[in-house]
């Protein structure tokens, strides 16, 4: 079978691509005529050309219902994402069209949101003054990638997405995730932790008589908090459940109990008279931050500017 090149689609036609992955979802070539509105006879001496040209069948047509070959199924994956390439940039395309101001449309945590992308808004609108920016802080990682996935926003802030064809991932930086301690909280080794420079270190089962501010296991910060108790061979005492990490860190500045926060929130309240930020000295967690686009790579110049931004801007919050 001969190499298979993008640049090569013209010549194939895109008609004939729509047609090799109709067959393969419907297993047949009459079925796979009717739901494409062509004749069965077009169909088949398009596939037949196509296979002509590269050498080797792409189905098995002896097989009830018909199965592609393993050449064939190595060129319906190719298909596949060529025809998701051209229909991401026919909408991007008709969005253009139809509403020729430029946007920006942005998914990002609801606590990242607060933290950085005011000054990030003011610095794109400075740069781009017609520019529409549409930000979605609303959702979870999950809702953010289905909105990504349908088009509904351009970029994401994220984990990064790794071999997956529909999304591309840019690495931003491993963020610290740390413990908001109250002041008025006691425990022992305090005083000695205190005294170290940058994040005082300290060790999870020196915690394990006080109470803790407790965020979802499904989300990245509460599973977290978890394993780090599990792995000291303690459950956390809690009396406060809450599914925001804004509001965790505000309970534990009332005192209400301990949160486990990411860097940038320390960062950007690093004078707090309520609460001391700490470091585990067995390895203080991360997470990785990510930019993440559709895989197309197809971007206009206020997007390019915004991750440019981001990237300038985080990276030297937490540096």
């Amino acid at each position: 079978m001969q190499e298979i090149k993008l640049n090569e689609v013209d010549d194939m036609n895109f008609n004939t691509l729509r047609y090799v992955v109709a067959v393969a979802k419907e297993r047949s070539f009459t079925k796979a005529a009717k739901s494409l509105y062509v004749s069965q006879p077009t169909l088949s001496q398009n596939i037949q050309t196509l296979e002509t040209q590269l050498g080797t069948p792409l189905f098995d047509r002896k097989s009830y219902p018909i199965m592609p070959t393993y050449a064939g199924k190595m060129y319906i994956e190719f298909a596949q994402q060529v025809l998701f390439s051209e229909s991401q940039i026919n909408r991007k395309i008709n969005n253009t069209i139809s509403n020729p101001r430029m946007r920006i449309r942005i998914g990002i945590s609801p606590s990242k949101s607060a933290l950085i992308m005011p000054e990030l808004i003011y610095s794109i609108l400075e740069e781009f003054p017609d520019c529409i920016i549409s930000l979605e802080d609303g959702k979870d990682e999950h809702g953010l990638f289905a909105m990504l996935e349908n088009n509904e926003i351009d970029v994401m802030i994220g984990s990064p997405v790794h071999n997956n064809v529909k999304y591309k991932s840019q690495f931003i930086a491993n963020e610290l995730l740390l413990l908001a301690i109250p002041k008025a909280f006691d425990f022992p080794g305090k005083a000695e932790a205190l005294v170290q420079k940058g994040y005082p270190r300290i060790r999870m089962n020196q915690l394990k008589e006080l109470p803790f501010i407790i965020l979802p296991l499904s989300t990245f910060l509460g599973e977290t908090l978890r394993l780090l108790c599990e792995k000291e061979a303690f459950s956390p005492r809690y009396s406060i459940e809450c599914s925001n990490v804004q509001t965790s860190y505000h309970l534990a500045k009332q005192g209400l109990g301990i949160a486990l926060i990411t860097e940038l929130m320390a960062v950007k309240n690093p004078f707090n008279g309520d609460l001391d930020y700490y470091a585990l000295q067995s390895g203080t967690p991360q997470q990785e931050v990510a930019i993440i686009t559709n895989g197309d790579g197809i971007m206009t110049h206020p997007v390019q500017r915004f991750i440019e931004l981001f990237r300038e801007g985080f990276q030297h919050s937490i540096k």
